[in-house]
């Protein structure tokens, strides 16, 4: 019973990606900023494929470990879970165009952080639906959500420059 219960709080800290979950200021924006940087870093050296196959078992991972700390905590969106913005991140991430040129890079990912923020902030248009369905789905939606609508804005950017976009390769 006592392996159990540790089990199942060990899987309810990983919504909060323990211990970020738990920073006093702003837990949802640094999430996101170390998202960036990890998800670049992975997208990297495990290539686009294998990113989008990655980003589909972690938000999966997401949604049941945010149910877990749902069902422990008994509060339905806590701020400490930012699990689900790790996978917004990681999908905004995807519009990143085909370059070697750093400066576009570091722009790229400048835009992905701030357009990622600003949907998952403001929850424009659907992303608030998403929100309001139950549980760990509801948690994980929104910021998914938020990430594809991100991750469009920044295709419809690229393509306004003619810069071909890493996910067309």
């Amino acid at each position: 019973m006592i392996r159990k219960n540790i089990t199942i709080l060990f899987l309810a800290k990983l919504a909060e990606v323990y211990p970020i979950g738990r920073i006093k200021i702003a837990p949802g924006t640094f999430a996101s900023f170390l998202a960036l940087i990890i998800g670049y870093y992975l997208l990297e050296k495990i290539g686009i494929i294998n990113f989008i196959i990655f980003i589909s078992v972690f938000s999966l991972i997401g949604v049941i470990v945010s149910e877990i700390h749902v069902k422990i905590f008994k509060i339905k969106d806590p701020k400490e879970v930012v699990i689900d913005e790790f996978s917004g991140q990681f999908i905004s991430i995807l519009a990143l165009p085909y370059t070697n040129n750093n400066i576009d890079i570091l722009i790229s990912l400048t835009l992905s952080f701030l357009l990622f923020r600003f949907f998952d902030i403001t929850k424009l248009g659907p992303i608030k639906k998403f929100e309001l369905l139950p549980g760990g789905i509801g948690i994980m939606a929104d910021d998914v959500v938020a990430g594809i609508c991100a991750f469009i804005v920044q295709c419809g950017i690229w393509t306004y420059f003619n810069q071909q976009l890493l996910i067309t390769i």
